[in-house]
């Protein structure tokens, strides 16, 4: 992987200092000796299984997933199981087995009182047996005749009730010291929960603590990855939980006014003062550009960290991020193998007698030049078993849930098997409108493509009624092989914006470099909480969309600086006053008074790639009390092919409001267009002023993309190209008349 920075020497010390009686790391306050702080955590079956709980002779086991973060000690579980089953079923015979990683719970009765009606039951589960991943498995054992049966018959099924519950009561472990457990415990990979993690600075902190407070924000994004991420800001103080705090030896937080001194950049993980079992992460540097490097080596080489104390000796600069080498993104400048897309080497394999789908998650470049609903190749290969004779098993393959196409399982291709599928693709930046609904690839987002073995079993009974036999199926197995492959190398990058949509899904146009070496973010003079809240959240978000940490993100307060540097824009609070004429811009200035200029569009004339620019036939100015936001795109007027995209917001209530909004995944899905307002009514978004496009595309397709857009002058020129065409054959014609002539008179 390239990186642009990367640790080439780490000296690991553990300072004297370290274990100070006024460091805060070995203060024992009165809490430490309490006992462990407790919770109760309640799980849904149905949001855990994310699938129908229904189970039958065909399908008698399912399979719950759960994770458990590992500074937690599950002390107590209990499972509360709702199920109606089949009036059908024997009760004396009946029942269900309850099973914790593969270890026999306890056994669920059918009452034959209470046929057809749901019936409860609570469960005690062994704590001892839960770790950080675990297994439920619910199996119905069910009869509905105790001779001569098909243990497939329609009869036999029990529903799980969609409220049936796991309960786990959990105690906080306490955590050593120990850098070597990063990301832990600030980040764990079991807890699929967003992540919520504090971020201490002094108050008025300089442009290059705010920095490291990006690079630390968007080193966390990355790992918190889907799950979201917040990251609010405090001054002096820690609130009651893991935090990271920032400080350089003269301009610190409050809670490190007794700290000692550091000799360099230095990282160390230290308990929280008021709350023991939870930690404080400490980047200090003995001026702001330590920090800065502080904040560089816990992004790039935390793996190298040890012990409770880390000073960072060396950090040097190599060679720079490419364009679109964003780990989180798939490769598209060359063929790209299902062997690079999956998590864990299982994956693409299955087997059963029902065999479970496999998945293969993939994230496309949110300017991939899309046309006209263009193809790609999907070169499948795949094994499997050999299906039932003279029945038919098929494999179907889905694109984000939505049915695509489906192969025939033959018994001759089960040794292995090559399709060529033709995957659409489709890219929608604009308004939704123009969405499609039809089975594709979407540009920009997480996608997923299904691949589901459907195996036709040969179940039932044969034989007379006095010597009857089951017919069982055995279990199948079946693959995709990691050699199959999907191919956009032929898919230049161009892009009409602004589009906030790629914004907000795949951090566009900063993503482009994972390192933000060419992102410039231009923040408020002395930032407040909530307005570097704001910053860290977004670039956060960033992080998490591309799984890179913005090492080389480049800070600033003074717009000046936007006019000498070469880069996107990312602006917070407010745009400068030469800005503020711009056809789409939102205006929100002080005593609750705001100025909105908006263009009316409508499903007809709007087009996702239209190159024409949107006149404003309104301006609305208001005075009025309540929250109110907005995100705006525009085109940089500094250098050709950059782009603002602007986080606009006046007061505490707006920044609160702008804050919740940008991490609700419902408030997301509505932000489109070139302006985005959010207000605690919902979202409207428009699509107004300039349209410019970035990337590059070769010169006919860019002449005929462009004309695509303008039907009439395509006319024109069609007609003009006849009269001339034409008018060139009447000479052509006339000539070699006038020559054949005045050779029959010679």
């Amino acid at each position: 992987m390239r990186h642009r920075w990367i640790l080439l020497s780490l000296l690991i010390a553990l300072p004297a200092w370290a274990q100070s009686p006024s460091s805060p790391s070995v203060n024992a306050p009165e809490a430490a000796r309490q006992g462990a702080p407790t919770k109760k955590h309640t799980l849904s079956l149905a949001e855990l299984s994310q699938r129908d709980l229904e189970l039958s002779g065909m399908s008698p086991q399912r399979l719950i997933e759960f994770k458990i973060r590992s500074d937690q000690l599950v002390s107590e579980a209990t499972l509360e199981l709702g199920y109606t089953p089949s009036p059908s079923l024997l009760a004396d015979v009946s029942h269900l087995k309850v099973y914790l990683n593969d270890e026999l719970m306890g056994v669920a009765p059918i009452e034959a009182g209470a046929p057809g009606e749901t019936q409860r039951q609570t469960l005690s589960l062994d704590p001892r047996l839960i770790s950080d991943f675990n297994r439920l498995r619910l199996e119905l054992v069910g009869h509905y005749s105790k001779i001569c049966e098909d243990p497939t018959h329609s009869s036999v099924w029990v529903n799980v009730a969609g409220d049936s519950t796991l309960t786990l009561q959990q105690q906080t472990l306490p955590v050593a010291n120990d850098l070597a457990n990063l990301p832990l415990p600030f980040f764990d990979d079991s807890d699929d929960s967003p992540l919520e993690l504090p971020l201490v600075l002094p108050p008025s902190p300089s442009l290059d603590a705010q920095r490291a407070g990006g690079i630390v924000a968007s080193y966390f994004g990355a790992q918190a990855n889907w799950r979201g991420q917040r990251f609010p800001v405090s001054f002096d103080t820690p609130p009651a939980q893991h935090a990271i705090v920032l400080a350089t030896n003269e301009h610190r937080p409050a809670v490190l006014a007794d700290y000692p001194a550091v000799d360099g950049p230095t990282i160390e993980m230290i308990s929280h003062p008021d709350s023991p079992y939870d930690k404080l992460l400490v980047l200090m540097g003995r001026d702001d550009a330590e920090l800065v490097t502080a904040a560089q080596a816990l992004a790039l080489g935390n793996t190298l960290l040890r012990g409770q104390s880390a000073r960072i000796d060396g950090l040097d600069t190599l060679e720079p991020r490419k364009p679109y080498d964003a780990p989180a993104w798939i490769v598209t400048d060359r063929p790209i193998t299902f062997a690079e897309l999956i998590d864990y080497p299982e994956q693409l394999q299955t087997q059963g007698r029902t065999p479970r789908p496999l998945n293969v998650d993939l994230r496309l470049p949110p300017d991939l030049f899309i046309w006209q609903n263009e193809l790609i190749k999907l070169k499948l290969d795949y094994r499997y078993s050999q299906p039932v004779k003279d029945a038919t098993s098929r494999l179907d393959v889905s694109i984000n849930d939505e049915f695509l196409k489906s192969f025939v399982l033959d018994q001759d291709g089960s040794e292995g098997e090559r399709s060529l599928l033709q995957v659409p693709l489709l890219k929608n930046w604009l308004l939704p409108e123009q969405e499609a609904d039809i089975p594709a690839l979407k540009v920009g987002t997480r996608n997923h493509l299904t691949f589901d073995f459907a195996y036709a079993n040969r179940v039932g009974m044969s034989g007379s009624e006095e010597q009857c036999r089951p017919l069982i199926s055995v279990p199948h197995q079946a693959g995709i092989d990691k050699s199959s492959s999907l191919d956009f190398s032929s898919y230049p990058h161009y892009l009409s914006m602004p589009a906030l949509r790629t914004f907000t899904h795949a951090g566009f146009p900063f993503s482009r470099l994972a390192d933000l070496s060419q992102t410039l973010v231009i923040m408020p003079t002395s930032p407040s909480e909530l307005e570097l809240t704001a910053l860290f959240d977004s670039l956060g978000r960033i992080g998490a969309q591309t799984g890179y940490p913005g090492v080389a993100l480049k800070l600033s307060d003074d717009w000046a600086s936007a006019e000498k540097t070469d880069a996107d824009i990312l602006a917070l609070g407010s745009l400068p006053d030469n800005l503020d004429d711009s056809a789409q811009i939102v205006a929100l200035g002080d005593d609750a008074r705001s100025r909105l200029r908006l263009v009316s569009i409508s499903e007809d004339d709007n087009t996702p790639d239209a190159t024409q620019t949107d006149a404003v036939d309104r301006e609305v100015s208001v005075t009025a009390h309540g929250p109110i936001a907005a995100l705006v795109g525009l085109k940089s007027p500094y250098f050709d092919q950059r782009s603002i995209v602007a986080l606009l917001a006046k007061t505490p209530g707006d920044y609160r409001l702008l804050n919740a909004s940008m991490n609700d995944p419902v408030v997301i899905s509505q932000i489109r267009g070139s302006i985005a307002v959010i207000r605690d009514s919902g979202v409207r978004s428009d699509v107004v002023g300039e349209r410019y496009h970035v990337g590059e595309l070769p010169w006919a397709t860019w002449l005929w993309y462009h004309l695509s857009t303008h039907p009439k002058l395509m006319a024109a020129i069609a007609v003009i190209a006849i009269v001339l065409m034409a008018l060139l054959l009447w000479v052509l014609l006339r000539r070699l008349g006038t020559r054949r002539l005045s050779r029959d008179e010679d």
